[in-house]
């Protein structure tokens, strides 16, 4: 594994972790809970990190993406107070299955395809595969902090990072 896989690697999986440390002791009902007209509640951004690692992530690691949740959490989406979402424990479930074998493709990934044009432009200086993992990588991170903070607003304690 390249020094520049092993660190996407190396993020991936923390992010791994903090998702689930996020969601942790969340019922559905308070994963609906939306603090104000203008934020997601914790369910959208779940479902949307989800559907950006069953699709974008996967497409990436070589695996077949699964685009099941693309028309309700994908890029465009925003949250509809009116629609029925999946339960949050179908979302973290899903997570977790699909995070070892998405990690491991990534792992896979030689240094000359990370080098390579990205198929798609992300909003990084870096055009290459590398650059476009990288900003996936980050995607996910401004999530997982809209988690934590979420959880606190509903009166949980701080996310670990244990």
């Amino acid at each position: 594994m390249s020094s520049s896989t092993a660190a996407l690697k190396a993020q991936f999986d923390l992010h791994t972790r903090l998702f689930t440390n996020a969601t942790a002791g969340i019922s559905d009902n308070e994963s609906g809970i939306r603090n104000s007209e203008h934020v997601n509640n914790m369910k959208w951004i779940a479902g949307h990190l989800l559907n950006t690692r069953l699709g974008n992530m996967s497409r990436i690691a070589g695996l077949s993406p699964d685009e099941s949740y693309n028309a309700q959490f994908g890029r465009g989406n925003s949250f509809d107070p009116n629609a029925t979402y999946p339960p949050l424990e179908e979302i973290t479930s899903k997570w977790q299955a699909a995070s070892a074998a998405i990690g491991e493709g990534i792992s896979n990934i030689p240094e000359e395809a990370l080098s390579s044009k990205s198929p798609v432009q992300a909003p990084i200086a870096d055009d290459t595969l590398r650059g476009l993992v990288a900003f996936l990588v980050s995607h996910e991170a401004y999530h997982i902090g809209q988690l934590g903070m979420l959880r606190k607003m509903i009166g949980k304690e701080a996310m670990s990072y244990a």
